[in-house]
């Protein structure tokens, strides 16, 4: 088995990632391993633009740009995932979690999940998966299907115990 030095853990803010959180930082501390977290904000613009209704060209230009408006997500999500790993070190200051390392991008999550992987040179992601609907027991969700499935490294997908 090799050892993990670099740990990505991918994040949705949900309750089933905070239990993948639990995971992270459990193999970190079992291989004094670094932790980079990464959110990925759907990509809307491209959404809004298939429908041919681009916010940017036409009425109120007081309002925000879509732009600027992801941006402001973006910033805002950082924030939110800096401010909850803050209060993880409080209760647990020898967690491995670079604060440097937290990653906010737009975009198709699988593809943009799996690009951060590949760039990163990461041993290993962790991730939560949602259980939906009766096929609960035999699928994944969608996205952490899609990243096992093309994963360059190791995955553990994290669900929550009552799922």
């Amino acid at each position: 088995m090799e050892k993990v030095n670099k740990i990505l853990y991918a994040t949705d803010l949900s309750a089933t990632a905070k239990e993948a959180m639990s995971w992270t930082k459990s193999l970190a501390d079992k291989y004094d391993a670094k932790i980079t977290i990464v959110h990925i904000i759907p990509d809307l613009v491209e959404k809004i633009n298939t429908f041919g209704t681009d916010r940017s060209f036409g009425t109120d230009r007081s309002k925000p740009s879509i732009g600027q408006e992801r941006d402001d997500a973006m910033a805002s999500k950082q924030e939110e995932i800096l401010q909850l790993c803050k209060e993880r070190l409080k209760d647990q200051p020898d967690c491995k979690i670079d604060l440097d390392h937290i990653l906010v991008k737009v975009g198709k999550p699988v593809q943009e999940i799996l690009k951060t992987v590949d760039s990163g040179k990461f041993d290993i992601l962790i991730m939560g998966t949602h259980s939906k609907g009766l096929l609960s027991k035999v699928l994944l969700g969608s996205v952490a299907k899609g990243v096992v499935e093309q994963c360059s490294v190791p995955v553990l997908t994290v669900r929550l115990s009552n799922d």
